[in-house]
C-alpha cells in the first residue's frame, strides 16, 4: 500500500456518493427555503457561500488523505524521522485502529488518521506521511509553489485564501 492516492472502482463511486451527498445538502442550506430569512443581506450570503465551501474543502482533504498510500506504510519503507531522515519503527500495531489527530488547513479543522513512527535515534514519535518527505521535495506542494504557498512562477496568480 504505497504511493499516492490508492482509491479505486467501488471506493471511488462510493466517495463520489459521499460527495455528491454532501454537496446536495451544501446546495440545500444556501437554497433551501428553511434558510432564506437567515440569508438577507449579500453578507449573509456571502459568509453561508464560504463556509459551505470550507466544509466540502475540508471533506475533500480528510478523504484525500486517507485514501493515500502512506496511511499504513509499507514496513519494506518505513517513513524517515523528520529530524535525522534514518528509517522509523512502527509503533501502531497492525490491528490497532489508527490514531486521529488534528491538523488545521486553510478549510479548517480536519482529522486524519495515520500510522505512528519512532526514531531509535532521535526518541520522536510521529505520524507517517512519506518515505522520503521533506520540506520542497515536491511531495507536499507543486514546485510552482514557494515555502509560504505562494506562486513563484511568472503568470500564475494564487490569492492567499485559495
Amino acid at each position: 500500500m504505497e504511493g499516492r492516492s490508492i482509491l479505486r472502482g467501488k471506493e471511488k463511486e462510493a466517495l463520489r456518493d459521499r460527495w455528491l451527498l454532501r454537496a446536495g445538502k451544501a446546495f440545500e442550506r444556501m437554497f433551501g427555503k428553511a434558510n432564506q430569512d437567515q440569508l438577507v443581506t449579500f453578507s449573509e450570503r456571502e459568509d453561508m457561500a464560504c463556509l459551505l465551501g470550507k466544509e466540502m474543502a475540508a471533506f475533500l482533504l480528510e478523504e484525500h488523505a486517507m485514501a493515500e498510500g502512506q496511511v499504513r506504510a509499507s514496513a519494506k519503507r518505513p517513513p524517515c524521522c523528520p529530524k535525522c531522515q534514518q528509517p522509523a519503527k512502527r509503533v501502531t500495531k497492525a490491528k490497532e485502529p489508527l490514531p486521529e489527530r488534528e491538523l488545521t488547513t486553510r478549510a479548517g479543522e480536519i482529522k486524519v488518521r495515520r500510522e505512528q513512527w519512532r526514531c531509535p535515534k532521535c526518541r520522536v514519535v510521529f505520524f507517517s506521511a512519506g518515505p522520503q518527505t521533506e520540506v520542497g521535495d515536491g511531495a507536499l506542494q507543486s514546485a510552482d509553489f514557494g515555502e509560504s504557498g505562494a506562486a513563484v512562477k511568472q503568470g500564475c496568480v494564487v490569492s492567499g485564501s485559495q
